[in-house]
């Protein structure tokens, strides 16, 4: 727990501002591919909390959550312009629709920093009310933007 604690301050001291910066498009492709890969895994722990299909573990809870919100933003920057080639699930609409898709994401980013907060207050019902908002999140930003 002390070196995950330790890797989330690492991780959010990064500049925000250089985050996306890749050498090559293809380059964001494999980020957001890999960043939502991970992503997946901590969204998975966190909806068996929420689902009641393990315990509601608090310190398993802050640290998912933690991970969950510190990815929105990363992924937030994962888009740039250009990177809409092969093998990318993301539909054209990405950057066609760039102000729509912003919005998604800001709603994300948002329901991301109401599931740490409500896995910080230790409520379990607070916890799956968050996720169930951030799972709508997701599925609506899916729904739009995501090639199957």
């Amino acid at each position: 727990m002390r070196c995950a604690s330790l890797m989330m301050a690492m991780l959010l001291a990064l500049p925000w501002s250089a985050q996306a910066q890749f050498a090559r498009l293809n380059d964001a492709v494999k980020y957001r591919q890999a960043a939502f890969q991970v992503l997946s895994t901590h969204v998975q722990r966190a909806g068996a909390m929420a689902k009641g299909e393990v315990p509601f573990d608090k310190p398993a809870a802050e640290t998912n959550a933690a991970l969950i919100e510190m990815l929105s933003r990363q992924l937030a920057t994962a888009f740039p312009p250009g990177s809409d080639m092969a093998p990318s699930k993301a539909k054209p609409e990405v950057w066609q629709e760039v102000a729509q898709f912003k919005t998604h994401s800001d709603q994300w980013q948002g329901a991301a920093a109401k599931l740490s907060g409500a896995a910080r207050s230790g409520d379990a019902n607070a916890f799956k009310t968050a996720f169930n908002a951030l799972a709508q999140t997701c599925k609506s930003c899916h729904d739009s933007y995501r090639n199957r």
